[in-house]
């Protein structure tokens, strides 16, 4: 069984930097890591050129937006199973995809998320943490995307909807919920994402609300409103500050 790891960069090399270290140290070396760049002008090139191994690959293309280069990236990955890690975050410690990679072993379960802590500077500001006891339409709002590993052939079944620009891994959880899949939630923390992305800059806030509810309409019909806010009840709740979990060594 191999892992691919997919991180989409475009003009963000500082931000690159800090995920490729992160994989780097990973104790498990069984994965393989795809660069998509979206045709960088800022240097990102040189920089990743000068970590290329046999297990990083990297591509330089055009594309539509984040969701396209990532559906481009699945297509293009060789691996079982597909994680992804934005440029500017980083697993939680070193032994985080061996953790992953030896539960997914063990269960053969299709998908497999966990916890997940926004940090900005090097300080936590918010801690999403939820147990899920039965994966269907209503709690896959509570799955942490920059969490999830998921097989790549049912990816590869239920690419990611380019028409949402910032939302649609909020479709993609719900349309996998439906699926009746093997699911592993994995009660520690596996990646500590970087605040300041499209889905948590203020500046894009109403696009993204937006985007939400069309998703949830679709979905959840006249009780849209309902799960929106209960929606947003899940996203209050992640304000559970504990400086001391990125001392994560």
């Amino acid at each position: 069984m191999k892992l691919s790891i997919l991180t989409i960069v475009k003009n963000n090399k500082k931000n690159l930097l800090i995920s490729l270290r992160s994989i780097l140290s990973q104790s498990l070396k069984n994965f393989e890591y795809i660069i998509y760049d979206g045709m960088s002008s800022d240097g990102t090139r040189s920089i990743i050129q000068k970590y290329l191994n046999k297990n990083i690959i990297y591509i330089c293309k055009r594309d539509k937006n984040y969701y396209e280069a990532l559906n481009y990236s699945i297509k293009t990955a060789t691996g079982d199973y597909i994680g992804i890690l934005n440029a500017g975050d980083k697993y939680f410690n070193s032994s985080v995809l061996n953790k992953v990679y030896n539960k997914i072993s063990a269960t053969k379960c299709d998908l497999l998320f966990g916890n997940l802590i926004y940090f900005e500077k090097n300080y936590s500001k918010r801690i999403w943490s939820f147990p899920v006891n039965n994966l269907n339409s209503l709690t896959a709002l509570k799955i942490a995307s920059p969490t999830l590993f998921i097989k790549r052939k049912i990816a590869l079944l239920n690419p990611y909807k380019t028409i949402y620009n910032i939302s649609s891994d909020t479709d993609f959880n719900i349309k996998i919920a439906k699926k009746n899949l093997n699911y592993i939630y994995l009660n520690q923390f596996i990646t500590l994402m970087q605040t300041g992305g499209l889905s948590t800059k203020p500046k894009f806030f109403f696009i993204k609300m937006k985007q939400d509810i069309l998703i949830l309409r679709k979905y959840f019909k006249i009780f849209f409103i309902f799960v929106y806010l209960y929606k947003v009840l899940i996203k209050l709740r992640t304000f559970r500050i504990n400086q001391n979990l990125l001392n994560t060594n």
